[in-house]
């Protein structure tokens, strides 16, 4: 895991990511984390997928044997819906990081939903079991 040095959490977090990855797939891949801020986040958001204004988290699967995967997460963001839906920020960055890593693991709500309901449910599972 890749992760951009400008943004400080704890590492279990990480790890985690790692372990649901490694679950899913059934291999270890290399996956580039990076942080990015909110007019960064919109660029991105609008470029891949039309839509105006910044979201949580971006994830790109690429395949690639030297970097199989990238994720861009917005930590303002991710604090703003923190408050939003009343989670702590500990909680919901591990929701997104989680969410993540099962779109890397070839989940999908957006343009396949066949598995978005499973998707789900796996997500629920493993916060359940991360947070105890």
């Amino acid at each position: 895991m890749i992760l951009n040095e400008n943004f400080d959490f704890d590492e279990s977090y990480l790890r985690i990511m790692d372990e649901v990855i490694k679950n899913e797939l059934s291999k270890d891949v290399n996956v580039g984390l990076i942080v990015v801020d909110k007019d960064e986040m919109a660029k991105l958001n609008y470029e891949y997928r039309k839509m105006k204004g910044p979201t949580d988290v971006l994830t790109f699967v690429y395949g690639d044997e030297d970097l199989y995967a990238e994720v861009f997460i917005c930590e303002d963001v991710i604090r703003d819906n923190a408050i939003k839906y009343s989670n702590t920020f500990e909680k919901e960055l591990l929701t997104v990081l989680i969410h993540a890593a099962l779109h890397v693991s070839g989940y999908d709500h957006e343009y396949d939903t066949t598995k978005a309901e499973e998707m789900f449910k796996k997500q629920d599972e493993y916060l359940k079991k991360y947070l105890g």
